[in-house]
């Protein structure tokens, strides 16, 4: 299982680290963790010894390592954005550098130039896109600008997902109602076992049973409930649009 782990985390890291850099690894990732499914499927039914199965109240410290795993994607993502994407630049120099509050002149505005002689001792310039040092002397403060509102823009982005996520994590359970039942009446079942004298074992077994046919019965209840519930909806759904018709 460490091998299935670990393989799992690296494809995670770098799908969520560098998801903004090619959008559509998503929907790779999920055809080949479905075509990997079914491999394995039919690898532990037709080809192993059936695995003997133990129960575990979680994954250990995988859950760790996928918190920290999910915050530097966070900030990588931010880096990239910040980074890579040219919305920022075009932000501050519509609003501090553009005429009229446009975007006129941006490209000429963002070009260096670099100076060099041939063969023939004939100086040419050479217009480049400027990442390093602002193309005119005038307007050196630009990027010490965009480089302090790429900074703020990481602080900002980073916490506001954290704080999204941790809402989220906090307003949704990780185990259902239904689960959380029955882990309830398996540990009074067991605390009844234990305090239970060698005489009272018939009634307390009986006690049990009685208990968990009981439990099993409202499960089943709710169920059917629930399923009776959603055909009558459908079927009230069904003559309404007979009707309109």
């Amino acid at each position: 299982m460490y091998q299935e782990y670990i393989n799992n985390i690296i494809q995670l890291g770098f799908l969520t680290m560098f998801v903004t850099a090619l959008p559509i690894a998503p929907l790779i990732c999920l055809g080949i963790n479905n075509w990997q499914l079914r491999q394995d499927a039919t690898r532990y039914v037709k080809r192993v010894r059936r695995p003997i199965g133990f129960r575990s109240e979680g994954i250990g410290t995988w859950m760790n390592i996928l918190e920290v795993l999910s915050r530097i994607a966070i900030l990588v993502n931010a880096a990239l954005i910040a980074f890579t994407f040219d919305f920022l630049p075009n932000l501050i120099f519509e609003r501090f550098y553009g005429e009229d509050d446009t975007m006129t002149g941006y490209v000429d505005f963002m070009l260096g130039t670099f100076n060099f002689t041939d063969s023939s001792n004939t100086t040419q310039s050479c217009r480049h896109w400027s990442y390093m040092q602002p193309a005119r002397e005038t307007h050196a403060t630009f990027w010490q600008t965009l480089m302090l509102t790429r900074m703020l823009f990481i602080f900002f982005f980073q916490n506001i997902v954290w704080a999204i996520v941790s809402s989220i994590d906090i307003a949704s359970s990780s185990t259902p109602k239904s689960v959380k039942e029955r882990m309830v009446l398996e540990e009074r079942i067991s605390q009844e076992w234990l305090s239970s004298d060698s005489s009272d074992d018939d009634t307390a077994t009986a006690t049990v049973r009685q208990e968990t046919t009981t439990h099993r019965r409202s499960t089943k209840t709710a169920r059917d409930r629930n399923q009776r519930s959603r055909k009558d909806a459908a079927e009230k759904g069904i003559a309404e649009v007979e009707v309109e018709i």
